[in-house]
């Protein structure tokens, strides 16, 4: 349906970011950002709404707050811009959320402000341009840390890394969540990827399968401790829905059908 609704697009700019060409297009409804292969479609902003998330996974990102309960983050670190898409979205849904975004390219940011309404400021939002795997060794402590980077049309290399999943980890504060998108070259990459976090974190992490979508969505508390039950899970998903678009009843099906939950 939405790559129907991208049809007709025209091109508002062109940039080279390092090895790879990025574009932006519009037409009545949307405004998005595509890496290289048209198809492949980075951010998607509505118009009319700039702060709704339209990519599916983008909104599977958005499902720690299933494993949140009360505790509304404070603090989050995104690394990764993009088009800004999670940014708006959390910027409207969380206005006392502090939010540092990060990204390794100078034009990603420039995109980002000039075309998708991103506008740092001292109160909210902080866009840093750095590499993220230099950015995560420094001592902080985030509620959130979500991780959604691409480099040349690729995951970058430090994703197979363990000292980057340990940074990330003793980054998180106790009730801490990281969330990662990865698109897996292969079903051996994703279990090499499970098994290395699993090694650092002492546990899986919760995965979430996006339908007809190559993307996985990783949530990883940083205990096995802080998951909340079964019970409690579809009590938080019930009390989301009522007040979101975003897909909490759906996750909450795949979660129940492809994790171990568990259990009163």
């Amino acid at each position: 349906m939405l790559e129907l609704q991208l049809q007709g697009g025209c091109v508002l700019a062109n940039y080279i970011s390092g090895q790879t060409e990025l574009r932006v297009f519009e037409n009545k409804l949307f405004r998005w950002l595509c890496f290289d292969d048209e198809q492949a479609i980075q951010s998607c902003m509505l118009l009319a709404e700039p702060a709704k998330l339209i990519l599916p996974y983008q909104q599977f990102m958005m499902m720690w707050q299933l494993l949140q309960g009360e505790n509304t983050p404070k603090t989050v670190s995104l690394l990764g811009i993009g088009g800004g898409d999670i940014i708006r979205y959390l910027q409207v849904a969380f206005p006392l959320m502090k939010i540092v975004a990060v990204d390794n390219e100078p034009q990603i940011a420039r995109i980002a402000s000039e075309h998708f309404l991103i506008r740092p400021d001292q109160k909210q939002l902080t866009l840093q341009i750095e590499d993220a795997k230099e950015f995560i060794k420094k001592p902080q402590q985030h509620d959130l840390l979500l991780i959604d980077i691409v480099e040349n049309n690729k995951l970058p290399g430090f994703l197979a890394e363990a000292a980057f999943w340990k940074n990330c980890k003793e980054s998180l504060n106790e009730n801490g969540i990281m969330i990662v998108n990865i698109i897996p070259e292969s079903a051996e990459h994703l279990l090499n990827t499970l098994k290395m976090l699993k090694k650092v974190f002492g546990f899986l992490p919760l995965c979430l399968e996006v339908p007809e979508h190559k993307n996985i969505v990783l949530l990883m508390p940083l205990s096995f401790k802080a998951i909340p039950s079964n019970t409690e899970i579809q009590k938080q998903c019930l009390k989301l829905q009522k007040d979101s678009e975003l897909p909490f009843s759906q996750c909450l099906e795949i979660l129940k059908k492809d994790n171990v939950l568990r259990e009163d």
